[in-house]
């Protein structure tokens, strides 16, 4: 009769319209279940957020069973509590989408004493989150220029992201001017990749290799793109190279220092992208959709991490 297991990770209605909204004079279990159950129901109704009179705050959280009529309105066979009043939290945001996982995620994350979140977001609209266990990635970047354009990229494909399960972001970003400050002096110089960085360092002669300056520092500031295109200007190795490539960052810290699943960009990488493990490489001037795409790798929507109803 219920098909939905109540205890899966990351439990949310595919769309908003399979909730209903309705005041109740009790929340107890016993009498939440004898008041829906027979009760007359739109036909797309699966869920009831029960929010009891005059205290709306406090609500529980139902599921009904229906006889599959194609009647606009048929009665309930079968109701049962998914979450109890003492397990949701009741939270009017509207900066979050409650069609949007990752934004009920983020509000979810507010309210870690509840098992159940009940939203009520953007546009009035009100849906839940049950058993919130966000999918977390470590997006790694280097700057400047600042700020993160990987962070940012991420921020605003979760921002509209219906399609993917709810996905938690932290951000490593690894100032590349901290990296010449520990390789010490920089007395010949430094060359960086381009004017586009931004980069100046006080009392550091800064030149840049996109300009193929006829004296270069004896320091290179890059990854290996850059020592690439420095031995095809000047037929030779840079005398000294600060690496700054997110793989090579990766690889020090073991992984992004056990981060678990890593979102990072590469130069080496010129379109698409590409996945090894529990990381995932866009280019450094990645689409929107490739990092969407790279997301999509690593969150993946088939391993029971999102229960969509």
């Amino acid at each position: 009769m219920f098909e939905l297991d109540p205890g899966a990770p990351n439990v949310m209605p595919a769309r908003y319209g399979q909730v209903s909204v309705a005041s109740v004079p009790s929340l107890s279990p016993d009498d939440l279940v004898a008041r829906f159950t027979g009760r007359e129901a739109y036909f797309r109704t699966r869920f009831v957020v029960a929010r009891l009179d005059g205290d709306p705050e406090q609500c529980a959280l139902l599921e009904l069973a229906r006889d599959g009529s194609d009647d606009l309105f048929s009665p309930a066979v079968a109701a049962r509590v998914l979450a109890s009043a003492g397990e949701c939290a009741y939270v009017r945001d509207d900066s979050a989408d409650t069609g949007v996982p990752s934004h009920m995620a983020r509000v979810a994350a507010l309210h870690p004493e509840h098992r159940c979140l009940v939203l009520e977001g953007r546009y009035r609209h009100v849906s839940f989150l049950l058993n919130a266990a966000p999918i977390r990635v470590t997006v790694l970047d280097v700057v400047p220029p600042e700020p993160s354009k990987l962070a940012d990229q991420v921020a605003r494909v979760l921002d509209s992201a219906e399609d993917m399960p709810p996905i938690a972001v932290s951000e490593r970003i690894v100032d590349s001017r901290s990296l010449v400050a520990e390789a010490g002096s920089l007395a010949e110089g430094l060359i960086v990749p381009c004017r586009g960085g931004d980069i100046e360092i006080e009392g550091v002669e800064v030149s840049h290799l996109d300009e193929r300056p006829s004296s270069v520092g004896s320091t290179l500031l890059g990854c290996g793109r850059s020592q690439q295109i420095h031995r095809w200007f000047y037929g030779t190795d840079a005398a000294r190279t600060i690496d700054w490539c997110p793989r090579r960052l990766m690889d020090a810290a073991g992984g992004a220092a056990g981060s678990g699943l890593v979102l990072s960009r590469c130069c080496m990488l010129e379109e698409g992208t590409e996945r090894h493990g529990d990381t995932a490489m866009v280019p450094w001037g990645a689409t929107l959709e490739e990092v969407r795409t790279a997301l999509h790798l690593l969150a993946g929507t088939g391993d029971g991490a999102w229960t969509r109803t």
